[in-house]
């Protein structure tokens, strides 16, 4: 997986991002191997469903956070951080059991 593959799943033209984009594709590949249990999904070409995954949280990443919770007597703030569950349901099927 690549900057321009990932670039071409998102629709994205600009290259605003695309240091950011380049950094992070690797990680994520690491992430879902570990997320899988699924160690031979860095061998050769990644599934299409994987590819999907990975771009769709890096976009989810590119976004702004939205707040979760605020108050207003006290200023406080708290942020959803983590991965919509519809993004990681993509990786089910490449998912193998932990024993």
């Amino acid at each position: 997986m690549n900057l321009q593959e990932v670039k071409d799943i998102l629709g994205r033209t600009d290259s605003k991002h695309d240091v950011y984009i380049d950094t992070v594709i690797p990680l994520y590949i690491d992430y879902v191997k570990e997320y899988c249990n699924n160690q031979s999904l860095s061998t050769g070409e990644l599934p299409g469903g994987v590819k999907l995954a990975i771009a769709k949280m890096i976009e989810f990443n590119l976004n702004k956070s939205g707040v979760s919770s605020s108050s207003f007597g006290e200023v406080s703030y708290s942020y959803s951080l983590d991965f919509p569950p519809s993004i990681l349901r993509m990786l089910q099927p490449y998912s193998r059991i932990r024993v």
